[in-house]
């Protein structure tokens, strides 16, 4: 039961994960209103908190899970995994503070809005999450089936 909770959880946390960065990119455009910003910091906060959440689940389910913590902890792949997550984190850092500095000064200067150069700036960075956010299930089902053990 334990094992099902904690990977049914994973799942629901690793596809809420995606659709918030899909938002992200969906919101986060040249000609973005005040609106848009407010929307894309309120989604980047989701976002993050589901990342914590999925690492902290995804532990769980290393330690309280069905498998042995040695089929995760000594296999490569696992670890790949782990290294996509943390470069996704590193690279979500300059959007989440670029959303928190331009959604403050927005608040403070109604007509304060980033410019597009800004904005196509931040939209690398999210494309670039996106890119190693989408690796990490490629691991995960090559590690599922038993590859790099």
């Amino acid at each position: 039961m334990t094992d099902w909770l904690l990977s049914s959880l994973h799942f629901l946390l690793a596809f809420t994960l995606v659709a918030m960065l899909t938002v992200q990119n969906a919101v986060i455009r040249p000609g973005m209103t005040a609106t848009g910003l407010r929307l894309a910091a309120h989604v980047d906060r989701i976002y993050g908190g589901s990342a914590v959440l999925l690492l902290g689940v995804g532990f769980g389910r290393v330690y309280w899970g069905a498998k042995d913590s040695s089929f995760y902890l000594s296999n490569p792949l696992f670890w790949t995994k782990i290294g996509l997550f943390v470069t996704v984190a590193f690279l979500s850092v300059s959007p989440t503070l670029r959303l928190i500095q331009w959604n403050k000064q927005a608040q403070s200067h109604r007509a304060l809005l980033p410019s597009d150069e800004q904005v196509q700036r931040l939209q690398w960075w999210l494309r670039a999450e996106v890119f190693a956010l989408l690796c990490i299930p490629l691991a995960a089902a090559a590690m599922a089936r038993g590859i790099g053990l």
